[in-house]
């Protein structure tokens, strides 16, 4: 594996700045695995 291999746009538009006011409606992506 490169370092490259890990590279992409991330927008600002999609960094949340602020939580959401229903904290059901947040998102977390989790991954359980080998390494």
């Amino acid at each position: 594996m490169r370092v490259a291999d890990f590279t992409f746009e991330l927008p600002d538009s999609l960094i949340a700045r602020h939580p959401l006011a229903e904290r059901r409606s947040s998102r977390l992506l989790t991954l359980d695995g080998p390494t």
